[in-house]
């Protein structure tokens, strides 16, 4: 299936490679815009082409081969994994390993801002793919993989965990919402005892 993949793919930009040469020069006057267009703006730019009658097909082709060799494998098996399967109507879930599910914080002073991550790979056979999170109003997920995590692969979940007004054992939360067996969710704690600040003393000893 993956040699059958690749060679479809190949044929195909065999066939409009050598449109590519005249579009190369035509793209340096469009250059100057680019270096000074937002991501948003950009992607605004693309769908007001696509209206125009620019090409999906080779949007897609071309990105292709602006990846190196690792790229164009993850990117063949994201068709397969992924796009194939979710067409065909096929149980999509996966199993995941935590690295650990609870974050030992220890001691840390009330009003200190506390950041980690949760490391998670994925060991079933399909994509694993978070679909939403919710934490404790305490805690804030500040990144988490908005892209398939590939069978094998690590990724990484950053929270950050405020101790503003906490005082004492606390033990917040993060729900992850995903598509693992059996439950399609995983809930990962941060482990903490906030301790009060000692106030300086004045200089009258209080």
């Amino acid at each position: 299936m993956k040699i059958v993949a690749r060679f479809f793919l190949l044929l195909f930009f065999w066939a409009f490679t050598h449109q590519m040469s005249a579009q190369t020069v035509a793209i340096g006057e469009m250059r100057p815009y680019l270096d000074t267009l937002s991501v948003d703006q950009k992607v605004e730019l693309l769908n007001y082409m696509r209206y125009l009658g620019s090409s999906i097909d080779r949007e897609v082709a071309q990105s292709y081969l602006q990846l190196d060799k690792s790229g164009q494998d993850r990117a063949l098996q994201y068709i397969r994994l992924q796009l194939l399967k979710k067409q065909a109507g096929t149980d999509d879930r996966t199993t995941v390993r935590w690295a650990q599910d609870t974050i030992q914080v220890g001691q840390v002073g009330e009003g200190e801002v506390f950041t980690d991550s949760f490391m998670v790979t994925n060991t079933g056979a399909k994509p694993y793919i978070i679909k939403d999170v919710k934490a404790t109003c305490d805690c804030t997920v500040m990144r988490r993989p908005t892209y398939p995590v590939m069978p094998g692969e690590t990724a990484a979940i950053r929270v950050e965990f405020d101790t503003r007004g906490k005082i004492g054992r606390t033990t917040p939360g993060v729900v992850i919402y995903d598509n693992t067996r059996p439950n399609g969710r995983h809930i990962v704690y941060l482990n903490a005892e906030v301790v009060p600040r000692v106030k300086p003393k004045n200089n009258m000893g209080n």
